[in-house]
């Protein structure tokens, strides 16, 4: 379809496909994710500089407080074994579904509003003391920490490292071509006054001074292993440990990958 809408006129091919990569996907919440819902307590939260609500998922403790946050088309929810893994340790533990994802309001968003999303509960709970993301959610925390933070250690997971390319993927996906891609990166550019290369992550990590632990599997189909090599590779303080055989999602309820994340938060 879209292949043929852009031999008539790439302009709506364009902003078609911008439409549906502005647009999360949301899936059904497995049995195991509702069973995590049981230890924790859920809250709307809303987000002033955006006009959001979203949802958010506490796992109250007295410990040092941590902010999880999930991938695009993910939800708080997925990140449930490393909320529940630090939470036993004592660790006071934050998810959300960010904004158009789960039980968020909105349709549509962007990293943007992925990273004021971070920005409002930072400031709501007077600064995380870690910050953990998957995938497009540790890209947005890279972002959002290009200024100082009060934030002791990041770590991600699956996170890419440059900010075309993930366009370039998605329109080939639908059989667009890359001067499309270009069109439509020019387009968001325009509506948001921005420069979509100043969003990918191996450049925001430049001058982060901040430890950070960035976990990636070398057979991730979604992300490849590559973007952790680039973002460790101009991170002046990042530690890249790769795992084998857990993919893009199940590196977040492997027992080995809690105990990397323990480790290296408990490690002064």
């Amino acid at each position: 379809m879209f292949k043929n809408l852009e031999r008539l006129s790439p302009y709506l091919a364009m902003r078609a496909a911008a439409y549906i990569f502005s647009t999360p996907i949301k899936f059904s919440i497995p049995e195991k994710e509702k069973k995590a819902l049981a230890n924790c307590i859920q809250e709307r939260v809303r987000i002033p500089s955006i006009d959001r609500e979203i949802l958010t998922f506490t796992w109250k403790n007295s410990g040092k407080k941590v902010l999880l946050a999930h991938g695009w088309s993910g939800r708080g929810t997925q990140l449930y074994r490393i909320a529940e893994t630090l939470h036993k340790e004592g660790y006071h533990v934050v998810s959300y579904d960010a904004p158009a994802h789960g039980k968020s309001s909105g349709k549509t968003t962007n990293i943007l509003q992925m990273i004021a999303t971070i920005s409002h509960l930072d400031d709501q709970y007077h600064g995380f003391d870690y910050l953990i993301g998957h995938s497009f959610g540790g890209m947005a925390i890279f972002n959002y920490c290009k200024t100082p933070r009060k934030t002791k250690k990041i770590i991600t997971l699956g996170a890419a490292d440059n900010m075309r390319t993930i366009f370039d993927n998605y329109m080939l996906s639908f059989g667009l071509n890359k001067k499309t891609s270009a069109h439509m990166i020019t387009y968001f550019e325009r509506k948001f006054k921005l420069k979509i290369d100043d969003f990918s992550p191996f450049k925001a990590v430049q001058n982060l001074q901040t430890p950070t632990l960035i976990l990636h599997d070398e057979k991730d189909y979604d992300v490849s292993v590559g973007s952790a090599d680039n973002i460790a590779a101009h991170h002046p303080n990042a530690t890249l440990i790769k795992t084998k055989g857990l993919g893009h999602r199940r590196i977040l309820r492997d027992e080995n990958v809690m105990q990397h994340i323990k480790s290296f938060i408990q490690t002064s």
